[in-house]
């Protein structure tokens, strides 16, 4: 037993692998880089499934400028210990090092618990499906997924799709690179007359019998276009122009389906707003004028108190002064309680008219799809701010 436990301490690889760990992270501080990546590859070797090689050959590629390096060592590491309180170190390496390399960033909500995925081809416009559910176009921005085993499908018209299965880690963004291969069957019946795929070309697909127009100019049929942005308007009696801004993509056939809104409709909606609001504007008079003939009656009503309280019939001046009664001090102070009322009741149903006059307006405007709400409401700290939108 004895000769077998020395045996065994002999054996472990643990005090080489601390050791070789350590030299590797001191020579890494030191700036020795080509050093510290002896040693911690060593290490790493020795028991690939620690975190702590992995992390420090991350940032050891990342002095170097070795960007993907650091990408793969720095997914080793969060793989091995995704709860480790390196973690968000690590996380946070992996983002410079992906910036550090000219990837798309990601810019959606904090990855606490979810991952992202970006997918680039060889060949744009390229269909991207995950678990079966289309996700866009090539090239991919990274956008929020559920962490884990992820199934892709990549497929476009010409070439052979592609089945790819990868990992995504929680807080990170897992970049996808797939080549595709033509395919040779289909490029044989393309039509020779055809522009060749990697043409930055798409199409526009408009039904029959719809007046329309790209970038200002009559549109029918399949309509070629480069890729990029274009400008589509569609017109149709008594009904508002339907307008898009519709993103054109290398090799797809995007068919335009406009959804118009009934113009009279509409405009009635937004009449009857106005109107509300005018008559809620008017309440607002109403009740600010009031409130400045409540204050008036008010300052009567005190000033008669302040006088009567203050008269002394020995002053030479208490003749002089106009006398006022009871009734005079009593109807003062009913009058400003009255218009008072009057005042508050104004401006609580100015509010209440105006809040009905602006869902009116909104409505009226919230069907027309191709332009903004006429105003919005957001929260702000301790209030909300109403905003004006503008847009052509």
């Amino acid at each position: 037993m004895l000769l077998l436990v020395v045996s065994r301490a002999y054996a472990d690889p643990a005090p080489e692998l601390t050791k070789e760990f350590q030299a590797g992270v001191d020579a890494f501080r030191l700036g020795h880089f080509a050093e510290a990546r002896g040693h911690l590859e060593k290490a790493r070797d020795m028991d690939p499934k620690l975190p702590g090689p992995h992390r420090f050959l991350a940032a050891v590629a990342q002095a170097e400028g070795h960007w993907q390096d650091c990408l793969d060592e720095s997914r080793l590491a969060l793989a091995a210990n995704p709860r480790s309180e390196e973690a968000p170190g690590t996380k946070k390496l992996h983002a410079d090092c992906r910036a550090s390399a000219g990837r798309t960033p990601y810019v959606g909500a904090e990855l606490v618990d979810s991952a992202a995925i970006a997918v680039t081809t060889n060949i744009d416009g390229a269909t991207v499906k995950i678990g079966g559910l289309v996700y866009g176009g090539t090239p991919l921005a990274p956008r929020p997924i559920t962490a884990g085993p992820l199934e892709l499908d990549i497929e476009k018209t010409g070439w052979k799709s592609k089945h790819v299965t990868v990992d995504a880690p929680a807080g990170i963004v897992t970049d996808v690179a797939v080549e595709l291969e033509p395919d040779p069957n289909a490029q044989t019946t393309t039509d020779l007359n055809k522009k060749p795929l990697d043409a930055k070309i798409g199409w526009l697909i408009i039904p029959d019998g719809l007046a329309i127009t790209v970038d200002g100019k009559a549109a029918s049929g399949k309509v070629e276009l480069p890729s990029g942005e274009h400008t589509v308007e569609a017109h149709a009696p008594e009904k508002d122009v339907w307008r898009r801004r519709v993103r054109v993509l290398t090799g797809q056939e995007i068919p335009v389906h406009p959804a118009f809104v009934d113009t009279a409709e509409r405009e009635h909606h937004v009449h009857v707003g106005e109107g509300v609001i005018a008559g809620g504007a008017a309440l607002l008079g109403a009740g600010f004028v009031t409130a400045l003939i409540a204050e008036h009656a008010s300052a009567d009503a005190r000033e008669i108190l302040r006088v009567e309280s203050a008269r002394d019939p020995n002053n030479p001046a208490y003749d002089l002064e106009p006398k006022h009664t009871r009734a005079d001090f009593n109807n003062a102070r009913d009058k400003a309680h009255t218009f008072g009322l009057i005042s508050d009741l104004s401006f609580g149903a100015a509010i209440v008219t105006i809040g009905i006059g602006a869902y009116y307006m909104y409505k009226g405007d919230r069907e027309r799809e191709d332009a903004p709400p006429p105003f919005a409401i957001a929260p702000t700290h301790g209030g909300a701010m109403v905003a004006k939108e503008l847009r052509w």
